[in-house]
């Protein structure tokens, strides 16, 4: 086992990078968990920046409008889709709502009626549904012989009751699901960044010419060379990903039967398989240390903004998610994101992670070929 044992060797040289992005990892996920309890704790209602584009024009919209401009900051907008979604992720509006031209026909049929778009970032906005639906329901409430009684509806809202706010198990929950899945989203780029620089960084101590040539007059055979290689690589991401996972459980360990606890863990053991295959494509690409260090930082960073770790996917444009597409991490994102029965429920974002992590396989194999050849 000399080369596994030089392998790990090498690669505890490199404890810096590990510790540096274990450390920051950990420390987000505990700044992560306190700012949590901090909003559990103070939400109340208030008043959000949101913006109206009234393509009706009509006597019902014009009193949705003059209801929601009581309980809210209206904040003009355009009625173009990205500059919509662009203010919202700039955080300059918790929301916006169109109002299109077939309004009062919509609610008289009891049709989805308004487009809504909101900073699912921030729990308080779905205020803004709860509030369209009151109105709506009120107005329907009081439409007879063709016209909606708008003065009605205006005293009905206008009416207070007193509501004693108990937090449900359900809403705590929810608290803890959402805790977990932003904790193992962000896994997949401390994963990758990690993986790519470290096993890296080794596997250039490997490809060393001088390296090279003591191997072939070695009586080590080439098949035995690459099975210690490859253990040792097993070995290192299976250290790592077993610390994040452990993470979780002294982290929010008193919470695991809340939530799907294994569905996290596979599929984070999936991802972890994915990337260690794209590392092994890396490596037999290119043995330069600065190129090596430019892709694990360009790569793990960009796949995060794209795919859903640091930006939501719902916020994301079509455009941005079908380039996600083309990568693991958007698959590991979107089974984090949905809320199983079976593996079943997933089993296309599992094997898309799986495909992916055959075709590095491949593609990589084909360079070390031509690379043995030359």
């Amino acid at each position: 086992m000399t080369v596994y044992k030089y392998f790990i060797k090498v690669a505890l040289k490199n404890k810096g990078v590990i510790l540096s992005y274990t450390i920051l990892f950990f420390i987000l996920s505990v700044i992560n968990g306190s700012t949590n309890t901090q909003r559990e704790t103070n939400f109340t209602e208030s008043k959000l920046d949101i913006g109206i584009i009234d393509n009706s024009n009509s006597q019902l919209s014009r009193g949705l409008v003059n209801y929601l401009e009581k309980n809210n900051n209206i904040i003009s907008t355009k009625s173009d889709e990205k500059y919509i979604k662009e203010q919202i992720f700039l955080q300059i509006a918790d929301g916006v709502i169109v109002i299109p031209e077939n309004f009062e026909d919509k609610v008289i049929n009891k049709e989805k009626a308004v487009e809504i778009y909101k900073d699912d970032r921030k729990i308080e906005t779905y205020q803004i549904q709860n509030q369209i639906n009151k109105f709506i329901l009120f107005a329907n409430a009081t439409y007879e012989d063709g016209k909606f009684k708008l003065w009605n509806v205006n005293d009905a809202l206008d009416e207070k009751v007193d509501v004693n706010l108990v937090i449900s198990d359900n809403n705590i929950n929810q608290r803890i699901n959402n805790w977990f899945k932003t904790y193992f989203n962000f896994t997949s780029y401390i994963i990758l960044a990690i993986y790519i620089s470290v096993i890296g960084f080794v596997m250039i101590e490997f490809t060393d010419e001088e390296i090279e040539k003591r191997r072939k007059i070695s009586s080590i055979k080439f098949l035995k060379f690459n099975q210690q290689m490859y253990l040792g690589q097993l070995t290192i991401a299976g250290f790592q990903t077993l610390v994040f996972i452990l993470g979780s459980i002294i982290l929010k360990g008193k919470y695991i039967g809340e939530v799907d606890f294994f569905k996290y863990v596979f599929n984070t053991i999936v991802f972890s398989f994915s990337a260690l295959c794209f590392v092994f494509l890396v490596n037999n690409i290119t043995s330069n240390r600065f190129v090596i260090s430019g892709i694990s930082t360009v790569l793990s960073l960009g796949t995060s903004f794209i795919s859903g770790v640091l930006v939501p996917q719902e916020i994301l444009g079509e455009k941005v998610l079908t380039i996600a597409k083309f990568f693991p991490t958007y698959y590991f994102v979107k089974i984090n994101e949905t809320n199983i029965k079976s593996f079943l429920d997933v089993k296309y974002e599992l094997f898309m992670q799986i495909l992916f992590a055959m075709a590095f396989l491949l593609v990589g194999l084909y360079f070390s070929k031509a690379k043995q050849k030359q």
